[in-house]
């Protein structure tokens, strides 16, 4: 994986040929993804992976699953359960919420970080079922602290050479960078979009 380290920050250029790729088969799904993992917090129980579906992938089963999502797609579109993800708006998927009618454009590719163990679906709507929302990709746009959710998202117009006060995940996605940044450490000198997720 084409990777730098720098003072403990871990940056990926997501669109590197030498990502390792394996196939994932998504739960309720028939066709498996594609899926490079860029970090594991087994601590946190997070983990931050880029998902490649292939063309004409979708999803007919009704189910939920206990880990929340967050996911930005970098190209194509994401359709799940009446909202769509693309370039202008991630989606916000908090745990057990009811996953339906989930399909994807041709060549769609995501970055999507996980809070909670994989695995554990369930066929149709539990009783305590999280939401799914929408947050704009926007200068300011936030997603506030949420059960299930480990951390907060923020947007911002710029983030290059910014210094966060907790573990923080950056994403450009213009840019198509990635990076870990530990508490008190500068971001790189990425232009752009940026899109934090704090891991606190």
């Amino acid at each position: 994986m084409t990777e730098t380290m720098n003072d403990a920050v871990l940056t990926v250029d997501l669109d590197a040929t030498d990502l390792t790729w394996v196939e994932h088969h998504i739960a309720g799904a028939d066709e498996p993804a594609r899926i490079a993992l860029l970090r594991a917090d087994a601590d946190r129980g997070t983990r931050t992976v880029m998902v490649r579906f292939p063309d004409g992938w979708t999803r007919a089963a009704v189910g939920n699953q206990p880990a929340g999502e967050e996911m930005v797609v970098l190209e194509g579109e994401l359709r799940l359960s009446g909202l769509v993800g693309d370039a202008t708006r991630m989606l916000v998927v908090e745990p057990k919420a009811t996953r339906s009618a989930t399909s994807t454009a041709d060549g769609t590719r995501a970055v999507v970080w996980f809070s909670g163990a994989g695995g554990g679906w369930e066929d149709g709507e539990a009783d305590d079922a999280g939401a799914i929302t929408g947050l704009e990709l926007a200068d300011g746009a936030t997603r506030s602290a949420r059960p299930g959710l480990v951390g907060t998202v923020e947007v911002l117009a710029g983030a290059a050479g910014r210094v966060f006060e907790v573990d923080v995940d950056v994403l450009w996605p213009d840019a198509r960078q990635w990076a870990f940044v530990p508490a008190g450490t500068a971001a790189p000198a990425v232009e752009g979009l940026a899109i934090i997720h704090t891991w606190a």
